[in-house]
């Protein structure tokens, strides 16, 4: 139509209609492309919108991630050093008590990283969708760490785990496993599950001979009592990368939304 109106103003040599239609064909493309400009700026908003709040979830999910491998470093920490200090006579302790510390100090923790928001954004590009400088950095920064950083715990295969196993009597063992570990109970959010996740009160019944006989390994076995050593201060290690990674997690969501931090 506005050809054909063209086309019959040239003809007419109607100038001032030829400018008009001009003016409205003109018009008209600078609409179209602001029209889809706006429409490409609103899904490019509702996107990083989108994207913001799975990063700061996952984040949450890391945080608590984070936060129950810590108490469980710590735990185990606080459990091979018992076992050292009634190896040494330092604290009078039952052959019971000295065996479920032992057995604490070998046990580990592993939950997988979530971070399939962040490599998402990384892979297509779109990691500069995220507005907010603070949050973005901190999440660069956290996701770029080491994988066995971050997992910590991914190896169960500890020189001393290794050397328990190969000494405890697999029933006693069993039973450990079943009464004195973390429930499997815990998992992402479970706040409760991780507030003392291997430092409990428990007790073995019915393995007295098993007891006493792997007590007498965790007292003389030098080859048992140095890995033991190891795994403490190992285990002490990592549990001040945990505070690290606790910390820059805060940094991020803190961040991210105005909601309360779980202390």
């Amino acid at each position: 139509m506005i050809l054909q109106r063209l086309s019959k103003a040239i003809r007419e040599q109607n100038w001032f209609a030829v400018a008009l239609e001009f003016v409205i064909v003109i018009a008209g493309v600078v609409i179209g492309f602001q029209i889809t400009e706006w429409r490409a700026h609103e899904a490019r908003v509702v996107q990083a919108t989108n994207m913001t709040q799975n990063l700061i979830e996952d984040l949450r999910d890391e945080e608590w991630r984070i936060r129950a491998t810590r108490n469980y470093l710590r735990d185990v920490v606080l459990a091979g050093e018992t076992a050292l200090a009634g190896i040494a006579g330092e604290r009078e302790m039952s052959d019971e008590t000295l065996v479920i510390n032992g057995f604490r100090a070998s046990q580990y923790f592993y939950s997988g990283i979530i971070r399939s928001t962040y490599d998402e954004l990384v892979a297509k590009g779109d990691i500069n969708l995220l507005e907010n400088n603070a949050l973005r950095e901190a999440a660069i920064e956290y996701y770029n760490s080491s994988t066995s950083g971050l997992a910590t715990e991914i190896d169960a295969n500890t020189p001393y785990r290794n050397t328990l196993r190969q000494l405890i009597d697999p029933e006693l063992h069993r039973a450990l496993v079943r009464v004195c570990s973390e429930g499997s109970g815990v998992g992402i959010g479970n706040e409760a599950g991780i507030v003392d996740i291997l430092s409990f009160e428990c007790s073995i019944d019915g393995y007295d001979a098993e007891i006493a006989l792997m007590a007498a390994q965790l007292r003389e076995n030098d080859a048992l009592i140095r890995a033991l050593r190891w795994r403490v201060n190992e285990a002490d290690q990592q549990h001040s990368s945990m505070e690290y990674y606790f910390d820059l997690l805060r940094t991020a969501l803190t961040h991210g939304d105005d909601s309360e931090m779980t202390p």
